[in-house]
């Protein structure tokens, strides 16, 4: 299919790789958000689209190296991505406070169902790695 690739540099397809692997991300999240929009679904459209991505990630079985490259830097400065979140609590802190005990359960649940799900997937994975 992109047999043109072939016929680049290894530094014209590192670059290709990275701005395919971008596109890959913008175009999930794109999509996810459009299916959002259309299906009237109450759930933010970049969660769809990263659902979407875990699926295409589990069906090529591991992540391909210029998604690696892509997403390593933004990984390491995720704490930015962050500060809106931490700007609300800030701005809307008496409504958490209000809801303090709804607030606490919810984030207790959904921790736990993190850790749970974080442990049953790298069981799988370290299960099938071994010889």
């Amino acid at each position: 299919m992109f047999q043109f690739l072939d016929d680049l540099g290894p530094r014209a397809r590192h670059v290709a790789g990275w701005v395919a692997a971008a596109a890959l991300l913008a175009g999930l999240q794109w999509l996810g958000d459009a299916l959002v929009a259309w299906l009237g679904w109450p759930l933010p459209g970049s969660l769809l689209g990263l659902l979407m991505l875990l699926g295409l990630l589990a069906l090529r079985g591991g992540v391909p190296r210029g998604l690696d490259e892509v997403t390593a830097p933004l990984l390491r400065h995720l704490m930015l991505f962050l500060i809106p979140s931490v700007a609300a609590v800030g701005l809307y802190g008496h409504l958490l406070w209000q809801h303090a005990a709804l607030f606490a359960l919810a984030a207790t649940l959904v921790t736990a169902f993190t850790l749970a799900v974080t442990g049953w997937t790298l069981h799988r994975l370290m299960r099938r790695r071994q010889p």
